[in-house]
């Protein structure tokens, strides 16, 4: 992650004041909180990982398209554009900055749904009891699939 989280807003800040203040309410079982927290972990990883791979992309010394060569002065500007939609792209519009969007989005409903079951928690101790349990020994279930075609477009068609 970026050393920016402190000064740059976050993405919810509105929902996570509102949870934060007792005046957001989440109907969700026990088992539902367990899993939307390892979900959100998941998926953190999940861009930490792409967001390693455009960072070794950007890092990248030969691209094999002649940009080594100094009158290949096309080659030496595509891989300038590919370096820099993978990171440090100055309008912030590369992969790896966008990821760290969606990064700090996950981060924040993780956050807004563990400050609404710890309230939960603090005054249903039976909730809390189930939860801890799940927590221990809901087995991991992966995320789900996508799936693969054909899918059924929005006028009931698969074409």
């Amino acid at each position: 992650m970026g050393d920016d989280n402190a000064t740059s807003p976050r993405p919810m800040a509105n929902v996570l004041t509102e949870a934060r203040e007792g005046r957001l309410g989440i109907a969700m079982t026990a088992e539902d909180f367990v899993y939307i927290d390892r979900d959100c972990q998941y998926f953190k990883d999940t861009i930490l990982a792409v967001q390693r791979t455009a960072d070794a992309i950007h890092r990248q010394d030969n691209w094999g398209l002649g940009e080594k060569e100094g009158k290949m002065v096309s080659a030496q500007t595509l891989v300038g554009r590919f370096r820099s939609k993978a990171n440090n792209a100055g309008d912030g519009n590369s992969v790896w900055q966008i990821m760290e969007q969606h990064y700090k989005i996950v981060e924040d409903i993780q956050e807004v749904h563990r400050v609404v079951r710890e309230r939960m928690m603090q005054s249903d101790s039976n909730f809390a009891a189930e939860f801890n349990h799940l927590n221990e020994t809901l087995p991991e279930r992966p995320p789900v699939p996508l799936k693969v075609g054909p899918y059924v477009l929005p006028d009931g068609s698969a074409r």
